[in-house]
C-alpha cells in the first residue's frame, strides 16, 4: 500500500467529513429557502447562485429531491428543470472527481485482489453506462451514495457524466412540474392539467422503461460478470 494513497484517502475523509458537517451545521438547505425572494428577484445571478448551492449541497448530503422541489417552486417547471439539472450535474462532477483522485487508489489497494471487485471494476470500465442508466432511471440506490460509488470504479468520466445527466432528466421534470402544478392548484384551486398530465405520463413511461431496460440488459450483464 503506497503512502501517498493513504495520505490522499485521509484527505478525502477529512474533506468529506468537514463538508458534510458544514452543510448540515449551517443548515444550507434551510438558508437556501430563506433566499427564495433574492434568488427569484435576481434573474440570471439568482439562477447561478442556486446552481452553485445545489451542487455543493447535493454533493454533501442534501437530497436532490428537496433541492429540485425548491427549484420548481422558485423557477417553475422548465427553468427549474434547467437549474436543477445543472446543479445536480455539478454535484455529480464534484463527487466523482473527489472520489476518483483521492479515494480510488486506496480502495483499489485494499480490494485489488478480490474477485468480485475485479469483475465489477472491469464491467464499469467497459459497460458502465448500463449501470449508470439503471441506477439513475430506477434510483434503488440513493443518488448521493451512487455518486461516490461510481468514483471508486474504472468508469470513464465523460460517459458517466453524460448518462447521469440524461437519465436524471425525467425525474427532475416530474419533481419540478409536480411542484409547479401543486402551487398553481393551491393558488387558484384549478387543476393545472398542462403540467399534471405530462408528469403522470412521464412517470408511467419511466417506470415501464426502467423495467423493460433492466429486462433487456440482464443477459448482457450476466455474461459480462461471469
Amino acid at each position: 500500500m503506497k503512502k501517498i494513497d493513504v495520505i490522499k484517502f485521509i484527505l478525502f475523509i477529512v474533506i468529506l467529513a468537514a463538508a458534510v458537517w458544514a452543510v448540515h451545521y449551517f443548515h444550507v438547505f434551510h438558508r437556501l429557502t430563506k433566499l427564495h425572494g433574492w434568488i427569484h428577484a435576481n434573474g440570471a445571478l439568482g439562477i447561478v447562485a442556486f446552481i452553485a448551492i445545489f451542487g455543493v449541497a447535493f454533493s454533501f448530503g442534501v437530497p436532490a429531491i428537496a433541492l429540485t422541489v425548491f427549484a420548481g417552486a422558485v423557477f417553475g417547471t422548465f427553468a427549474g428543470l434547467a437549474a436543477s439539472s445543472a446543479g445536480a450535474t455539478l454535484g455529480i462532477i464534484m463527487t466523482f472527481y473527489l472520489t476518483r483522485f483521492l479515494a480510488r487508489d486506496m480502495i483499489k489497494d485494499i480490494l485489488g485482489k478480490n474477485a468480485t471487485w475485479i469483475k465489477i471494476d472491469a464491467l464499469t470500465e467497459k459497460y458502465g453506462w448500463y449501470m449508470v442508466a439503471i441506477i439513475r432511471f430506477i434510483p434503488f440506490i440513493p443518488a448521493e451514495l451512487a455518486n461516490y460509488g461510481f468514483g471508486l470504479t474504472k468508469i470513464k468520466s465523460l460517459p458517466y457524466i453524460f448518462w447521469s445527466w440524461l437519465c436524471m432528466l425525467p425525474w427532475l421534470f416530474i419533481y419540478t412540474a409536480g411542484t409547479d402544478a401543486y402551487l398553481d392548484f393551491k393558488a387558484d384551486r384549478t387543476i393545472p392539467w398542462s403540467l399534471l398530465v405530462p408528469s403522470v405520463i412521464m412517470l408511467t413511461l419511466l417506470i415501464f422503461a426502467g423495467f423493460r431496460f433492466m429486462k433487456l440488459i440482464e443477459p448482457e450483464l450476466k455474461n459480462r460478470i461471469k
